[in-house]
């Protein structure tokens, strides 16, 4: 909509524009949440499944107990467990790590997108509110000077009448006196 259109507008549906413009912006927001509300659904998920996991690593570490108890001597068992933990212990910590990094990378991305959605509602607030004051300062420009033409035709108006009413009030004066001469009594 143009500068020109927006001017022609009247004050109701300047109004009504604004509620749209707000509108749009709650639904902006919705979105947001939303996605954001994704996001921590999955990290939940995500959550549960390490979760799974390391009560699973918890298990098999007590079966590696038993093994060490059942073995013939400590450094057998040790011998036998001893790469098997490393390579789980190792996968676990990396798995942690990456789930760590994504969670990072995931909220970054979500306080970046709500920074841009707020400056992006503000702008159009901001945008909006000028438009309306600059709008409505103009009206009252024009209100003003409507009023003192009309003051301006009113008493000119008047002026004329009283004019007339002068000139009717002069002419009857000497119609009365030539009224009062000519009547003998």
């Amino acid at each position: 909509m143009t500068e020109q259109e927006l001017h022609r507008l009247s004050r109701k549906d300047l109004l009504e524009l604004m509620l749209q413009q707000a509108k749009e912006i709650e639904e902006i927001k919705t979105k947001y949440e939303t996605k954001l509300n994704m996001i921590k659904t999955e990290n939940e998920k995500e959550r549960e499944i390490l979760k799974k996991e390391l009560e699973e690593a918890k298990k098999n570490l007590q079966n590696r107990e038993i093994i060490i108890n059942e073995a013939g001597s400590i450094a057998m068992a040790a011998l036998q467990i001893n790469g098997i933990f490393e390579a789980a212990q190792a996968a676990g910590q990396q798995y942690i790590e990456n789930i760590r990094s994504l969670n990072d990378r995931q909220a970054k991305i979500c306080a970046q997108r709500e920074n841009e959605s707020r400056a992006e509602a503000d702008e159009m607030l901001r945008a909006a509110t000028e438009k309306c004051e600059k709008m409505e300062t103009e009206c009252r420009e024009k209100c003003i000077t409507m009023e003192a033409e009309a003051k301006q035709r009113s008493e000119s108006y008047w002026n004329e009448v009283s004019k007339r009413l002068h000139s009717f009030y002069e002419n009857h004066q000497e119609l009365k006196k030539l009224l009062n001469f000519n009547l003998p009594l």
